[in-house]
This record gives structure tokens, sequence and C-alpha cells, in this order.
């Protein structure tokens, strides 16, 4: 990070011609100018009007905290013929301490020449300031800063123990597990948060030793045992260290009163004899201290080994009410969308047809199931594919589940697959909506009597083995010796060129590999890696393009990781961007991207429509990561 702080270097390409008669600027601007010592605050640099920005240097934020970013933006408008397009990076920063702020100019050099920001002041007060810019520039992240130091554990003395004392009061006085619940009533499908949490004043060891059971419950986990965080809270006037043993996401399948499981903690609780602490003095002065280097004899010390256990807690599962219930409720619960789209609008008897519904939104999208088709008469229908591609760790799940159908049609004609109805459960609204695609029409011609074979099993088409398909027809037998007999004698013709072809060969093979020159030089120098994909744009071939852009992005990727192209998965490439110090953003950001890219190379049809934009959301994710060097 402390690299990209003094320089991020790209190239990014702008409109030629539409620019000759506007003037360049770059800006600084911050937002809001008054904040308070625990809010956050956006530092925003932006070159206006640049063909081509080679570099954007941030100034020194002495004094601040840098929360996120670089983060980077781009976007064009046109007004009366007029295009303006601009590039900015953002920075989310937090104060270090109160006061009144002025940040110098940032540096830019765009189309060859070096320009100066302007400076930006920003007050700093000990209270919050109430503004709303940036959700109120109050942590982005909820109650919880992730980008803040670890608060330290806190010190307590209760690890004495002092004459008289009864080693096992102690810790059901200083040591507890509690359950704790965003709610304690839903309905069927609406999500629950439960946080088991281990509430301490002593030293001692933990484990899990009994997970929870969750009997009615589908069970997302968010956090486990072994990622544990620590924090201080107060508990009946007492302050406690608190660690987060586990958190999950529930979505319960009945009503009635479900009993959440109860967690098992076994804890090596250590005290120290008074007698032994008091000779210590400063030495044992801090609780969380490591005991085994301090000068105790055995006798001083007194371990305890106890399981704790939350108190057991239910919820009031609510039944999804029966009044204006849909016919065709499934038991969605949330906001949903609906599309669909089919393959090809024409095609013969022969084929096989695809329809692809994609329902997205947030919710127990899990357990959504296929909407149910009336297919047409003449069409018949199969069992349909599912994929599903999720973001677990949103409250609630939000997504998108990817269904497609194949079918067949017997006769040529005109056919119309009816709108598709989806229902479900909103519970910010508390009653039942529906939403629909719109129908979809396709024209079958008749073919030659021969259809492809789908296999229900897995819906996909069958096609039968070659030789019995070519066999089975005599004058293709016929076709095929004659074939060989004109080769034979072209073989012939030509065997006394054989050098000359051979030669030739060989030159060919020299093109090719100056073609095939290491990727690392492109990718590291002037050329577009996604060039082969900004070619095939043109040709508004849907399949092609995804296919040239899968392929160059992963060779791309293969190259900037240093990563074996067989051994690319999200785990080794979001590992790989953490090493490198480039923000989560955007590793989610180029997941996304693959997602899309994986989703149309699986779909029976693509969206051309969608081609330009995937392409330029491609190609700034490429000269964003070209910014991080190493």
């Amino acid at each position: 990070m402390h690299s990209i702080l003094h320089k991020i270097a790209f190239s990014f390409l702008l409109l030629t011609g539409s620019f000759a008669g506007a003037q360049v600027k770059f800006t600084a601007s911050i937002n809001p100018a008054q904040i308070g010592r625990n809010e956050y605050a956006q530092l925003r640099l932006m070159v206006e009007n640049a063909r081509e920005v080679q570099e954007i240097i941030p100034p020194k934020l002495n004094g601040f905290t840098i929360v996120s970013g670089p983060n980077q933006e781009s976007g064009m408008s046109m007004v009366n013929g007029n295009v303006k397009k601009y590039i900015a990076l953002s920075y989310v920063i937090k104060p270090k301490r109160v006061g009144n702020f002025s940040i110098p100019p940032a540096s830019a050099r765009a189309d060859g020449v070096a320009y100066k920001s302007n400076p930006v002041a920003i007050k700093v007060n000990a209270a919050g300031s109430g503004n709303t810019g940036i959700n109120a520039l109050s942590s982005p992240f909820g109650s919880i800063d992730p980008f803040a130091d670890a608060p330290p554990e806190s010190t307590y003395r209760d690890y004495i123990l002092r004459k008289g004392e009864i080693p096992t009061e102690k810790i059901k006085k200083n040591m507890f597990v509690k359950l704790e619940v965003d709610k304690t009533s839903c309905f069927v499908g609406e999500p629950i948060i439960a946080t088991y949490k281990l509430y301490t004043r002593l030293r001692s060891v933990s484990n899990m030793t009994k997970n929870p059971s969750f009997n009615g419950f589908s069970v997302i986990d968010m956090q486990q045992a072994d990622n544990m965080v620590s924090r201080t809270e107060k508990m009946g006037g007492r302050e406690y260290n608190v660690y987060n043993i586990r958190q999950v996401q529930l979505y319960p399948l009945l009503a009635g009163n479900l009993d959440l499981g109860v967690a098992e903690i076994e804890n090596d609780v250590q005290f120290i004899k008074a007698e032994y602490a008091d000779q210590q003095g400063n030495l044992l002065g801090q609780m969380f201290r490591d005991f085994s280097n301090a000068t105790i004899p055995a006798e001083g010390m007194e371990n305890r080994k106890v399981i704790l256990q939350n108190k057991p807690l239910s919820i009031l599962v609510k039944p999804l009410p029966d009044a204006g219930k849909p016919a065709g409720f499934k038991g969605a619960v949330g906001n949903f969308e609906i599309t669909a789209a089919i393959e090809k609008n024409n095609f013969t008897t022969d084929d096989a047809g695809k329809l692809g519904i994609v329902i997205k939104g947030a919710g127990n999208l899990q357990m959504v199931t296929a909407p149910e088709i009336n297919w047409p008469e003449g069409i018949e229908g199969y069992e349909p594919k599912t994929i599903d591609d999720l973001y677990k760790n949103m409250i609630p799940v939000s997504g998108r589940k990817m269904i497609e159908f194949s079918f067949t049609v017997a006769r040529p004609g005109k056919y119309e697959i009816p709108a598709l109805e989806f229902s479900f459960f909103d519970t910010k609204d508390g009653k039942y909506k529906t939403v629909a695609t719109k129908p979809v029409s396709f024209t079958v011609t008749k073919g030659t009597g021969k259809p492809q074979r789908i296999d229900t099993t897995q819906n996909k088409i069958v096609k039968e083995p070659l030789l019995k398909r070519f066999f089975s027809n005599r004058w293709r037998v016929v076709s095929l010796v004659a074939v060989l007999i004109i080769l034979g004698l072209i073989f012939w013709l030509k065997s006394e060129n054989r050098k000359e072809r051979k030669i030739n060969e060989q030159r060919e093979a020299e093109k090719l590999a100056a073609l095939n020159e290491p990727v690392e030089e492109i990718i590291h120098g002037q050329e577009n890696p996604l060039a082969a994909t900004e070619e095939s744009l043109q040709r508004n071939d849907g399949k092609e393009f995804y296919l040239i852009l899968n392929q160059d992005l992963k060779n791309y990727l293969s190259h900037k990781l240093s990563i074996p192209q067989e051994e690319l998965n999200k785990k080794n490439i979001s590992e790989k961007l953490d090493k490198k110090g480039i923000i989560n953003e955007t590793s989610l950001q180029l997941h996304a991207l693959m997602d899309e890219i994986e989703w149309q190379l699986y779909t029976p049809f693509t969206e051309n429509e969608k081609m330009a934009a995937t392409y330029e959301k491609a190609y700034d994710l490429v000269q964003l990561l070209n910014t991080y060097r190493g």
C-alpha cells in the first residue's frame, strides 16, 4: 500500500477527436468538509477531458488513516454534442486527531503534461458532525470498523486467587457463554442472525467441544470458532473481554417454537495465588501475559477445567399468512426479479430448444425452486438444470439462480411460451408479491425428420455415434471411396514437392513462434492484453466474444499473478491479490466479472447487447490491476 500511495501509474485511453477543444482539468474534492473524530470522509482526485492519463500521485495524508482506496472511477457524458470523459481516484479516510487540516495539492500527468490539483481543507471535531455525506460518513462497515486497530484485551485482576476464594465460584462470576439473536420472532424463510459469545475476565485456553445444532433451519456459517474476534463489552455493570465463537445465518424451514442449539466451550482456567502474585510485583501486572515466562513455582498456580454452555433460546417462527397467497407460491421469502430468454428464435423440428430463466434478488434463494411452465401444445419440456450464484455473507443471502430448460417441438409453426410468474413473500411489506417474465416467441421450421435426442437425466443433447450415422447412408460410403482415390492421386502428383513443402512449414512455424511471443512482455508493455477480445467485439458474435475474453483474461491473470492457468480459481486469485496489496473491492469486481463470463459461456444463449459493457468492465479492471506493481 505504501508504494501505491506514492505513485499510481496507469494508461487509460479516452475518446480521440472529441476533446480537441476541451481543456484538461485536474481537481481535488473532500466530502464532507467537516467530520467527527470517529467519522469518515472521501477524497476524490479527478482528471477531466484528457485523451490519456499517465499517472495520478496522491498528496501526503498526514493525520489520516486510509480506510479504502485507491478506488478507480471513470465515466463519460455528452451535452450538446460535446463529449466529456473523466477518470478519478478516490480514498475513504479517517482522521487520527481533531483539528483543522489542509490537504496539499495532488499531482497528475495527462497527455504528457504535468498538472497540480487544488488543496482541500477539512475540519475534524471531537464530537460527531451530523453530516449525511457517504452514509453520514460513519463507518461504512456498520458498528465495527475492520480497518481500525484491534482493541487490546482489557486488564483485570480476577485471575488472582485470594485466600478463602473458591475457584469454581470465581469462574462462574467471571466467565460465561451467551447466545444473541437479532430477533426472536420471524416468518418461515426469514433469516435470523445468531451469535455465540464467550465473556471472560479470566486467563484461559478455550476450545469449542460441541457445536450447536440447528434443527429446523437452513444454516449458513458467517464465522467459525477458529476465527474468534475480541472486543470489550459491559454486562451487568462489569466489563468483559468478549469473543465471537460462532455466527450463523439461519433460515427457518417450518413454523413453531424452534430451539437453537447449545454450544459447549471447554476452558482451562489458570489462577495465581495471591501471595505469589504479590511477590512478583509489576511482573504480573498484566492479566494476559504468558504465565509460562513468569518465575512462579507450581504450588503458586491453580488450574481448573470447566465446560460452559449458553442458556437455551427458542425462536417463534410464524407461518406465512394464507390471506393473499398466490396459487403458484412455493416458499420464496425476500425480494426477487425474474427474466427469461430463449437460445434461438428460429430453429427446426430436428433441433432442441433451450429456455433460460434467471431469478435474482435477496432472500432464501438457496431454497427457491424452478417455476412451473405450461408448455404450449406440441412442445415437450424436460427437467431443468440449475446453477446457484450466491453471495452467502450478505444478510439476507443475495445473488441469482440460473435455470435452463431443454425442450423439443414436434411440428413446424409459430409458438409462444406464456409469461412465467414467480411469487414470493416480502417480509418488509408483509405481503405476497408476484413478478413475471415477458412472453417468449419463436418459430420452428420443418427439419429432416431426424431430431436430436435429449438425455432427460442430464438435460443435454445426445448425438448418435459418428460411424453409425455415417454408414447408415451408402452414398456416403461411395463418396468416401471416391475422395480417397482422388486424394491418393493428389498425393502421388505432389510427392516431388515434399521438400519445398517442408521449407514452407518451417517458415510458417517461425511466424507462429513470433506471434506467440511471451504474454508477459505484452502485458507489461503498451499492448492491450484484451486486444483479441476487442477485435472480436466488432464481429458481434457473442459466443466467440466470450470465449476469447475468457482466454485473454486467463492469460493476463496467469502472468500477472504468476499462477498456472490450470490452477486459476477464485481462492488462488484472491490470495495473490491480497499479497499484492490489492483492495478487496477490486477482488470482488474481478470475481463478479469471471462469474458473468462463465454464465455467458455456459448458457445456451448469449446477451450480445452486453458485450460492449462487459469488455469495458474487463478493460478497466485490467488497467486498474496494472497500477499495482510487483
